[in-house]
C-alpha cells in the first residue's frame, strides 16, 4: 500500500520595518520542526529590530543619529555599524563614487528629512549644508579596529535593507534550514525550495510574470526604482535616488533596475548604483562588471545583461 506523503509546510512571519513590508518564510517537512522554525523567525525580527535600532535616521537615539549629532567625534561603534560603514566604502570605490552614503544632506534639502510616510508635509531646508563630493569618502568616513568617527554626516538606507536580508539569512542557515526566502521590502534572499518543492521563481518588478521569471537559490535579488519613493514640492519632482555626481539632477528616465548577486546588499548596492547613472552608461558599466541585471525605461523598453539570462526559467516545451 501507498504510503501518505506528509507535505511540507511554512512558516511564516509578516511585518512592518524599515518602511517597508517585511516577509520570512521557512520551509518544514514535518510538525515536529513548527516549534524551531517559529523561534528562529522571533530570532529574525528581534534582528530587524537591532538593525533599524543602530541605523534609523529618524530616531533620535539610534547609534547612526549619535554619530551624525557629534562630527569630529570618535566613537567605539556597534559589530553591525562597523560592518556596514566598511562595506559603505568598499562600494563607494567598486562604483566609483556613485554609491555614497553622505547623500543624506541632499536627501534633507528636498524633503525627506522625516519619515516618508510624511513627506506631503515637507518644506525645503532653509539653510543648505553642501557636501563636497569631490573629496574621497575615506576622508569622512573614518574606520579603526573598534570605532568610527564621521566628518560629514552619513545615511546608510542604500545598503541596510540588503544588509539585514543578508543577516537574516545566515540567520537561518545556521540553523539548519535548507528551504526558505527572506524578503525585506523587495531586497530578498532565497535558498532550496517552495513548499511544493519546486524552485523558487521571482518575477521582475514592471515585466509580466508569464513573460520572464528567474529561478534562484542561494542569491540574492534587489530592485531600485522611484515608483513609490517619489514626491513634488513647490512644482519641482524628487526622489530618494540622489547622484553623487549631479546631486542637483533628479532623473526619470528609468522605471526600475533589479540585480541578481550572492549577496543581498550587493544587489541593493548595484541596483541604485546603475538607476542613477545615464541609460546607456548603467549599461555598459554592467557588461564591464558583469553585473545580472534587468534595466527598465519608461518607455517600456527591457534591457537584460547577459549575465541574469542565467537565471532566466524556461518553461518546459
Amino acid at each position: 500500500m501507498e504510503k501518505n506523503k506528509l507535505e511540507s509546510k511554512i512558516i511564516r512571519k509578516q511585518f512592518k520595518k524599515f518602511g517597508t513590508e517585511i516577509d520570512f518564510q521557512i520551509v518544514i517537512a514535518n510538525d515536529s520542526q513548527i516549534s524551531q522554525a517559529t523561534h528562529n523567525l522571533t530570532q529574525a525580527e528581534e534582528k530587524c529590530n537591532e538593525i533599524e535600532r543602530i541605523f534609523s535616521r529618524f530616531k533620535q537615539d539610534s547609534e547612526l543619529t549619535k554619530l551624525n549629532s557629534n562630527l569630529g567625534t570618535y566613537f567605539q561603534a556597534s559589530a553591525q555599524m562597523l560592518e556596514v560603514a566598511k562595506l559603505a566604502l568598499k562600494y563607494y570605490e567598486k562604483t566609483q563614487g556613485y554609491f555614497d552614503p553622505r547623500i543624506i544632506v541632499n536627501l534633507e534639502e528636498s524633503g525627506y528629512g522625516i519619515d516618508f510616510g510624511q513627506i506631503g508635509n515637507a518644506k525645503f531646508l532653509d539653510e543648505k549644508k553642501a557636501v563636497d563630493f569631490k573629496k574621497e569618502l575615506k576622508t569622512d568616513l573614518i574606520i579603526d579596529e573598534d570605532g568610527v568617527t564621521f566628518f560629514e554626516r552619513m545615511d546608510f538606507a542604500g545598503i541596510v535593507k540588503g544588509f539585514v536580508t543578508d543577516q537574516i539569512a545566515d540567520i537561518f542557515k545556521s540553523c539548519g534550514w535548507k528551504n526558505f526566502l527572506v524578503d525585506c521590502g523587495g531586497d530578498m534572499f532565497l535558498v532550496g525550495k517552495d513548499k511544493n518543492d519546486n524552485p523558487w521563481y521571482i518575477d521582475i518588478e514592471g515585466i509580466a510574470y508569464q513573460n520572464l521569471m528567474l529561478q534562484m537559490d542561494q542569491q540574492g535579488i534587489a530592485t531600485s526604482g522611484i515608483g513609490k519613493r517619489k514626491w513634488e514640492i513647490d512644482g519641482r519632482r524628487f526622489h530618494h535616488l540622489v547622484n553623487p555626481k549631479n546631486p542637483e539632477k533628479y532623473s526619470f528616465d528609468l522605471k526600475s533596475v533589479t540585480v541578481v548577486a550572492d549577496r543581498t546588499q550587493q544587489a541593493d548596492v548595484w541596483a541604485k548604483t546603475l538607476f542613477i547613472m545615464e541609460n546607456e552608461v548603467a549599461k555598459l558599466f554592467a557588461r564591464e562588471n558583469n553585473i545580472a541585471c534587468a534595466i527598465l525605461d519608461y518607455k517600456g523598453g527591457v534591457w537584460i545583461s547577459t549575465e541574469l539570462k542565467k537565471y532566466l526559467y524556461k518553461k518546459d516545451v
